[in-house]
């Protein structure tokens, strides 16, 4: 397989922020991120389930603590509600997250929920008897394009297996996960990630992490640093995929209500890149502070505009990371989705931005 990089690597803008180390969202302090990748078969769908597969899943743990039994704080945005996300009503409601987040394809939804209610079952076992049920989070993203998607590959013990292998960082990205499958502006797409480094007007510094399941887009619209790549590029045809979903998790003591309003930002990070949120795309953010304080500590509202900064950049960074770091993929019935061309798309990139 070709060495690939992301923008920032090979020396694009990304914007004007400091990154983490890891430039992940791992370099929030306790989040880990676990991948189960399936890759089975070549050529024709074969009926019942048989395949060919290029699917998965990725689970994210936002702290090393039992996240049941000290739940975290959330906020969600729902940008276009083409989706079957499950657990975004009590995030809603609430405005807590107490269960792993999970993200695979559209119809392994109920398999991976499964997998997570049984991890969370012997992990407390107080869950059912004597406290209440646990609100499991599994996000989705369309990747039939490639997988057999009607044969459920995507089973409970994989998700378990996924959060067991979480990890710190730097994390996998690209053909990975819960984006084996996936496709972004008709190019191959998948996970991706980037970080921000945020200095209050206090001059106390957060991180702030975001993670792609990128799969939606049309190659025409398609943006890269300001310039309208998707344009310039040979067109691609195929099935236009739907979906994308945004995970961001800070160390920043921030309320209920002022994730919600970070998670609302990554509309703008979207709109950098091209999106248009089509009308069959399901796209959902889902912002979760791992602050652990007392309430009388959040930052005041003054302070978030650099946190909307952080959210716009790191989610446009992580949708070009998906696609700068992902590899070209057959899948069922000859399918086929191109990596985005690199060389290509730099010359395009400095021929345009030295034209200006």
């Amino acid at each position: 397989m070709e060495e690939r990089k992301t923008p920032r690597e090979l020396g694009l803008w990304m914007g004007i922020m400091p990154v983490g180390k890891n430039n992940d969202i791992t370099d929030v302090p306790g989040v880990r991120v676990g991948h189960v990748s399936l890759i089975q078969g070549s050529g024709p769908l074969l009926p019942n389930g048989r395949g060919p597969v290029r699917t998965g899943v990725t689970a994210i743990l936002p702290q090393f603590e039992n996240i049941y039994r000290q739940p975290c704080t959330a906020g969600i945005s729902v940008i276009n509600g083409y989706g079957k996300s499950v657990g975004v009503p009590f995030i809603q409601e609430m405005g807590l997250l107490n269960s792993p987040i999970l993200l695979t394809n559209t119809l392994s939804v109920n398999d991976v929920a499964n997998g997570v209610i049984t991890y969370l079952l012997q992990q407390n076992p107080e869950i059912g008897n004597d406290a209440r049920t646990a609100n499991i989070v599994v996000m989705e993203c369309d990747d039939s394009y490639l997988n057999d998607i009607r044969g459920r590959h995507v089973k409970p013990w994989d998700a378990i297996l996924a959060i067991q292998r979480a990890a710190v960082g730097p994390i996998q990205q690209g053909n990975v996960g819960a984006g084996v499958g996936m496709s972004c502006f008709q190019m191959k797409g998948g996970v991706g990630s980037s970080s921000r480094i945020v200095q209050t007007k206090s001059g106390v510094s957060y991180v702030l992490g975001m993670l792609a399941l990128a799969n939606f887009g049309l190659l025409e619209d398609f943006q890269l640093s300001g310039v309208p790549i998707g344009q310039l590029l040979p067109q691609q045809l195929g099935y236009i995929p739907g979906s994308l979903i945004l995970v961001g998790i800070t160390n920043a003591p921030l309320s209920r209500w002022q994730l919600t309003q970070l998670a609302c930002r990554a509309e703008l990070g979207m709109g950098r890149t091209g999106s248009v949120s089509m009308t069959g795309s399901g796209d959902f953010c889902l912002i979760v502070s791992t602050y652990s304080g007392t309430k009388n500590n959040y930052l005041s509202d003054w302070d978030l505009d650099e946190f909307f900064r952080a959210v716009t950049e790191a989610t446009a960074e992580s949708i070009w990371n998906s696609m700068f770091l992902a590899q070209t993929m057959e899948g069922r019935d000859g399918h086929i989705r191109y990596a985005l061309p690199i060389e290509e798309t730099l010359r395009l990139v400095r021929s345009w931005q030295g034209g200006l």
